[in-house]
């Protein structure tokens, strides 16, 4: 007899295939789930029979910081040289009112890698990028979760192979008054060489594989753009370039969606570039998380994964464009097909909007 679980407060598919040495990938199958990302406490979810054990399950680990519990986990336990980690922090509240968090600059967490009992910093994910100097506060409801995922290439600082061993990996929330406090795990990588990147047959095309990527194509400005599927928004004459954006949110209060399908190339690696702005109105609020991010399916339209990390912002220039990107790390094995997502989550008496446009999706290699 199949096992069940019921969703609590909290969870997401990642935690909850970590908890059943499972893959989210064979959650969404078993439980014929079209979007990964919704789930719903007291949703009763199917744990397929055969999963992950050893060392090829996720280690977790958790810890109550004030009002917040701080969860981090990888995908493995123990990695070849050379193969990407997978880590995930999520930071949930866990009393019975609002937490609100401040934060200094646009930077919402972060994540350490060090290495043995010296613990020595190998490698920071801060490290070398760049984030909007504006502070803003981000308000978590009783249950609410924030989630956020990064990959590691196992390489350090320098960009430098690490050697086999034993690392510790901590997770941070960079808002004041919890920025010096986290959360960790541990991971192994074996011995061994690293193995060789598949070789492709053919250079990649340096061009936008997107259809209709500025949205001048409308068949009707309260419909989705051509090329693009989506609901709740509408064509916007306050572009970056060209007649027209994209407004996700006519109903301000509403989720958003905005994607297209592309072909793809399996093993390759593509960046995903866009601009967006918030619509302010005077007087009003803004409490939205704008995510971005890209699904892949093979030609069966049988999900296969995603990227890692996606994109999340809640603070998007006012009424002014800016430009952001995300690389995809290599396309697994068995995608054909990728979705470009952008995701309009708005949360309580949120007033706002978000135009997008000039969105690109190329191939690097």
């Amino acid at each position: 007899m199949a096992r069940t679980y019921t969703v609590q407060p909290g969870d997401t598919l990642f935690l909850i295939a970590r908890r059943f040495g499972t893959t989210v990938e064979r959650l969404v199958q078993a439980n014929n789930i079209a979007d990964p990302d919704l789930i719903n406490a007291g949703q009763v979810l199917i744990i397929p029979e055969e999963g992950k054990t050893g060392e090829a399950a996720g280690k977790e680990a958790s810890r109550r910081i004030g009002g917040l519990l701080y969860t981090i986990s990888t995908d493995k336990a123990v990695y070849s040289r050379g193969e990407d980690v997978s880590i995930t922090l999520v930071k949930t509240n866990i009393t019975g009112s609002s937490i609100t968090l401040r934060y200094p600059t646009a930077q919402r967490y972060d994540f350490v890698i060090r290495r043995g009992e010296e613990q020595r910093e190998v490698w920071r994910w801060s490290r070398g990028r760049s984030f909007a100097q504006t502070a803003s506060a981000v308000s978590l409801r009783p249950g609410e979760n924030q989630v956020f995922r990064v990959t590691w290439d196992q390489r350090n600082n320098r960009g430098e192979q690490v050697t086999a061993g034993t690392f510790a990996i901590e997770g941070f929330n960079v808002a004041r008054g919890y920025e010096d406090r986290s959360v960790s795990t541990t991971l192994r990588i074996r011995p061994g060489a690293v193995p060789a990147p598949a070789p492709t047959a053919t250079p990649c095309p340096d061009v936008n594989i997107l259809a209709n990527p500025g949205f001048e194509n409308w068949s009707d400005p309260a419909s989705p753009p051509r090329g693009w599927t989506g609901s709740n928004l509408f064509r916007t004459t306050l572009s970056r370039s060209g007649n027209f954006a994209a407004e996700l949110g006519a109903v301000h209060n509403e989720r958003a969606l905005l994607a297209q399908r592309v072909e793809i190339e399996p093993g390759r690696i593509y960046d995903l570039s866009w601009w967006a702005r918030e619509n302010i109105q005077p007087g009003r609020v803004a409490r939205y998380v704008l995510f971005v991010e890209i699904f892949y399916f093979d030609r069966q339209g049988n999900f296969v994964g995603r990227t890692e990390p996606r994109f999340s912002q809640e603070n998007i220039p006012d009424n002014a464009y800016r430009q952001y990107s995300l690389s995809t790390g290599r396309v697994p094995a068995g995608a054909r097909i990728a979705e470009v997502r952008f995701t309009f989550e708005p949360s309580g008496q949120n007033d706002n909007t978000v135009k997008i446009d000039d969105v690109r999706l190329r191939c690097l290699q």
